[in-house]
């Protein structure tokens, strides 16, 4: 049970209300996650969160795949049932494997269908999840020779700092799966 009150959806009015129904909008009817539940009682930064989110899935350069590979293995990592779960089940929906959902939650990339670019990314985004100061001009050479841009490299740092963060807020509040999920979930897949 989470140590806050999650508001249900049909109970919910003003901005709360507001940010429901753009959850819902994006995502589906009755598709208002947990963790969104938790941040409606600061709704402004609810839906800064959601904005700022909705940013980084949908107007980057890298692809969803990637980024919720390493959304996954972040929340693996932390340690964040709910995380996982969530980040796993949209892993498949942009297209991942069984097989690759596994790899991600093992830290593999080679076992993941991607590009070699992809592949440092996913590398050079755990190592920075690890210890940022570790990252080294090799390590930057290494991405600038597969093609990475600066817009790549806060693309894949932001999905880090993303990842840890709803991690931190789901696990420090105790938000558990989402009922609209079933795979990685206790009961589930």
């Amino acid at each position: 049970m989470a140590y806050i009150d999650l508001v249900p959806a049909e109970k919910a009015t003003g901005e709360l209300k507001d940010l429901y129904n753009d959850l819902e909008r994006v995502r589906g009817k009755g598709r208002v996650s947990n963790l969104f539940k938790g941040y409606g009682a600061f709704p402004a930064l609810a839906q800064a969160n959601f904005t700022r989110l909705n940013i980084l899935l949908g107007q980057g350069k890298l692809s969803a795949k990637l980024k919720e590979a390493v959304l996954t293995a972040l929340a693996e990592i932390n340690h964040c049932e709910y995380c996982v779960s969530f980040h796993a089940t949209a892993m498949l929906s942009a297209g991942a494997t069984d097989s690759e959902v596994t790899a991600a939650l093992k830290f593999d990339p080679d076992k993941l269908d991607f590009s070699p670019k992809e592949r440092a990314l996913f590398n050079y985004a755990l190592k920075a999840n690890g210890d940022a100061h570790s990252i080294t001009p090799e390590d930057i050479s290494e991405l600038r020779s597969l093609g990475v841009t600066d817009w790549e490299m806060v693309e894949i740092i932001e999905t880090v700092n993303t990842g840890n963060s709803f991690n931190t807020f789901a696990g420090a509040l105790n938000i558990g799966t989402d009922d609209f999920l079933t795979y990685m979930t206790p009961g589930g897949k």
